[in-house]
């Protein structure tokens, strides 16, 4: 008798928890209810993206994606004026400018997949991006480049940090940073910082480095 009794506990313990987790299904019941009522359980949002937080960053990632790529379209305007004349450089920033617009588009995907909607308001500070001047030289603006890559890997470092120490641990959103932007951030970075290095070397102690800059730039028109 006591085993039974047991098992009837149980049993409606389970029962009042799962009843518990249908927040949708209480949802729908209570909108086709005489009273009526809203659904607003009843969407894609689960794990940390159940709250705002996350969802800000990512929405302010995004965000960052889209101002980077129109200034690295900028760069590569300069480069490709008839002064500077750098088919080079302008291919290398043209690259990252369409680089970081396919990844913002990719990403307000992802926000509309996970059933949050995109915010283009929500964005962190920067302190002064407004001064910041992109009609650079060549080595100026690869280091630039090169920052400005950085600041996004660290921020998807940032993001990522979030999800796997939250209570709701989301293993999507963390696999999704790494496969999408954490090890292209690495190759790219890589890249540039070689770029960086070695046209320091090359314009060294150069009283006119024209020659130099003429050859990189049409290594960078080859290789890319």
């Amino acid at each position: 008798m006591s085993i039974k009794l047991f098992a009837i506990c149980v049993t409606t313990v389970l029962c009042v928890g799962y009843v518990a987790g249908e927040y949708c299904y209480n949802d729908v019941v209570g909108a086709c209810s005489p009273v009526g009522g809203e659904v607003q359980n009843c969407n894609s949002r689960y794990g940390a993206f159940k709250g705002d937080e996350l969802l800000t960053n990512v929405q302010s990632y995004a965000n960052t994606h889209i101002l980077r790529s129109f200034q690295f379209l900028l760069m590569s305007s300069h480069f490709g004026n008839f002064e500077k004349n750098r088919g080079g450089f302008e291919k290398l920033y043209k690259q990252l400018s369409d680089n970081t617009w396919e990844k913002a588009i990719d990403l307000v995907k992802f926000i509309g997949k996970r059933g949050g909607h995109m915010n283009f308001r929500a964005r962190k500070d920067e302190k002064n991006e407004k001064q910041i001047d992109f009609e650079m030289y060549e080595l100026g603006s690869m280091a630039r480049a090169l920052d400005m890559q950085k600041g996004l890997a660290e921020e998807a470092h940032f993001i990522h940090a979030e999800v796997t120490r939250r209570k709701e641990h989301d293993p999507e959103v963390a696999s999704y940073l790494e496969n999408n932007f954490v090890h292209q951030h690495s190759d790219i970075i890589r890249k540039l910082s070689g770029h960086t290095n070695d046209l320091k070397q090359l314009i060294a102690n150069q009283p006119d480095p024209s020659l130099s800059l003429y050859l990189f730039d049409e290594y960078l028109q080859k290789s890319l």
